[in-house]
């Protein structure tokens, strides 16, 4: 209705507009906030190897590679498990591993522990620390639950409003932010050096 568009938009170089996702699928891996609007399949194993058949990866290579994410995401006894029957927590690291199975060396990560209990958040967050440091693969993760995941950052990403972009180490960018977690308050206002992330930095 009488808009402009232009410019481009490129994932590893590639023009989103002249690549369709599939072909971005070894590039980004993207899991939304609720993992049972994204499954189209009915058991784990035929969830993680769905996106593979898409891409017309072999047989043999599939197999391998269900094998591993399963051992990787702690899923190896829910194999055969209906994914309706599976707890939150499950769920959520199904759907890491299903977009995982493409080897993406970028995966977004939309509040992936908004809809989980504490102990299934801590769950989900250690699986995403084993990806990173196992396969070497970049998460970017979207979370208003800081308190959960700051710990786990190396760089945080903040969008304050009016077009402005704030980024750096999370001890530089809570140092003064109105969206720092309550722990990180509490050592603000007790004038802690350096800051606490984590319940388990300020008892150190």
């Amino acid at each position: 209705t009488g808009g402009t568009l232009y410019g481009t938009v490129a994932v590893d170089g590639r023009d989103t507009a002249d690549h369709p996702p599939r072909e971005l699928a070894d590039v980004v891996g993207v899991v939304g906030q609720d993992p049972l609007d994204g499954f189209v399949t009915d058991t784990v194993e035929e969830e993680l190897a769905y996106a593979m058949e898409q891409l017309a990866i072999s047989p043999t290579v599939m197999r391998k590679r269900v094998e591993e994410t399963l051992d990787l995401l702690g899923l190896a006894d829910l194999r055969h498990r209906a994914l309706h029957e599976l707890s939150g927590g499950q769920q959520q690291r199904v759907a890491i591993g299903s977009v995982l199975t493409a080897h993406p060396r970028v995966l977004v990560l939309d509040e992936p522990t908004s809809a989980l209990d504490p102990t299934a958040a801590e769950e989900v967050l250690a699986a995403v620390t084993r990806l990173v440091h196992d396969l070497g693969v970049t998460v970017l993760l979207a979370e208003h639950r800081l308190e959960r995941v700051v710990q786990y950052a190396d760089r945080v990403i903040h969008l304050p409003g009016n077009g402005r972009v704030v980024s750096g180490a999370p001890s530089e960018i809570f140092t003064a932010s109105s969206i720092a977690p309550p722990i990180v308050e509490l050592g603000r206002a007790a004038g802690w050096s350096p800051l606490p992330l984590s319940v388990r930095d300020a008892r150190r």
